[in-house]
Order: structure tokens, then C-alpha cells, then sequence
């Protein structure tokens, strides 16, 4: 949950958009782009699923550093050269598991989104908390892990872990502007630059749960909900 640097926020909306139009194609094993999948391409999707699978479970029980390449390629019953041609690291198969789960993590907040018998504000908190309780499903050292290598290494590690960012605040922009529309928040503010501050909230807030153990998403919400409400006032 790495602050996106200074591209416009418009700007990472649309890339979040895009994005995450390409990951509903990706969950599509049967077709692709509106065409059936040929047996070959069908055979490596199959492999590259059951790779995620194994890797998902190993990474649930060893942690990040005690899985191997080659402990993951024995346990998907292929060898380590056919790995390799699927995932170049390890830290991308770890990718390749967040990013498969949140796409249906993405199908939750779309429905909370869409829940127009539910007010703005109480979207904004749910979406947040369903992000929370999201990571909370992960081991902390592997959550600490991809944050690590997402900075360490933007251009190589970061590239996947930052669409999640995108589809986060492109949410926040689009909630903003609908509190807009019904009048929630004044029209003269700074939708962009309201989204980061609220965007950076949840961000510092993030580094402090995967830093401790012992901080439970109850308690993250707390605060999170406290500094919602600071923004929120101040805008209205």
C-alpha cells in the first residue's frame, strides 16, 4: 500500500480502470478475448492456476523465505526450468496469489459501492475495512515481504502490488465525487488531492498493522474511522 508517487491521481485512476478490466479477463480460464481457449493455452492456464495453488498453501505454512522454487515446482509436480518459464522469482508467484485473490476482494467492493440504499460515508468505511480484513487473511511477514520488495525495487517487484493502490483510489475518487453530487461535501473542494489525504491515511495505517501482530483490523478501523471523520468535517 506504497504512496503512488506524483502521477495525477486521474491518471491512476484510469490505469486502475484498466487494470482491473484486464484482471476480470484473467479470471476467464474457458475464453479469452471473446474467443475459446485453444488446448495449449487452456493446458498453461490450468498449470499456471495450480502453481498459485501450491505456492498459495506453501507460503500459508512456511512463510515467504521457507519456500523454495524448487520446494513450489516439486509440489505442482513440474520441474524447475518449466517454473521458471511461468514465474521468473519467487516474489512474483507471491504476487501472482495476492493479485488472483483480489480479484474476488474487488467483486465485494464493487457490490459495497453499488449499494445505493447505503450512505457514502458508511461506503467509504466498509471498503477500507473489507481491505483490512482482507490482509488480516495473510501471514504479516508476507504482507511485509511485498511492501518491501515493491519499494526496494519499484520497476521489478512493485509493478503488480501497485495496481492494488490504483483500484484503491480510483474507488476514493469515484466515492468522492458521488458525495459531491448529492451534496455530502462542498463542490469547491480538491477531490484529488481529498482522495490522497484519505488514501495516505489508510497507507500509514497499513504499515502500522503488518508491523505488529498484535493490532486487530477493530482497532485499525478505530483510528481509520476517527481521521474519517476529521476529513470528512472539514470538507462538509
Amino acid at each position: 500500500m506504497n504512496i503512488v508517487g506524483e502521477s495525477a491521481i486521474t491518471d491512476v485512476a484510469v490505469a486502475g480502470a484498466r487494470w482491473m478490466a484486464g484482471a476480470r479477463r484473467r479470471k476467464m480460464t474457458k475464453v479469452i478475448d471473446g474467443r475459446p481457449l485453444g488446448r495449449r493455452e487452456r493446458k498453461k492456464a490450468e498449470r499456471r492456476a495450480a502453481i498459485i495453488s501450491v505456492a498459495r498453501q506453501a507460503f500459508q505454512i512456511s512463510g515467504f523465505d521457507g519456500v523454495s522454487m524448487e520446494a513450489i515446482a516439486d509440489a505442482a509436480d513440474i520441474s524447475s526450468a518449466t517454473l521458471y518459464n511461468y514465474f521468473p522469482s519467487k516474489s512474483e508467484i507471491l504476487y501472482s496469489v495476492l493479485l488472483e485473490d483480489f480479484s474476488h476482494l474487488s467483486d465485494k467492493i464493487t457490490y459495497i459501492l453499488n449499494a445505493r440504499d447505503v450512505p457514502l460515508k458508511s461506503q467509504l468505511v466498509q471498503m477500507i475495512e473489507l481491505y483490512f480484513y482482507w490482509f488480516d487473511e495473510y501471514d504479516r511477514i508476507l504482507i511485509r515481504q511485498v511492501a518491501s520488495d515493491a519499494i526496494r525495487s519499484p520497476q521489478i517487484n512493485g509493478k503488480s502490488y501497485h495496481q492494488i493502490e490504483k483500484f484503491m483510489i480510483m474507488n476514493l475518487l469515484d466515492l468522492l465525487n458521488r458525495m459531491v453530487d448529492c451534496n455530502s461535501i462542498r463542490e469547491d473542494i480538491d477531490i484529488e488531492n481529498s482522495a490522497r489525504l484519505l488514501f495516505n491515511i489508510g497507507n500509514s495505517e497499513f504499515y502500522a498493522f503488518i508491523s505488529d501482530e498484535s493490532i486487530s483490523v477493530e482497532q485499525t478501523m478505530d483510528r481509520i474511522g476517527s481521521q474519517i471523520d476529521l476529513v470528512i468535517t472539514g470538507i462538509t
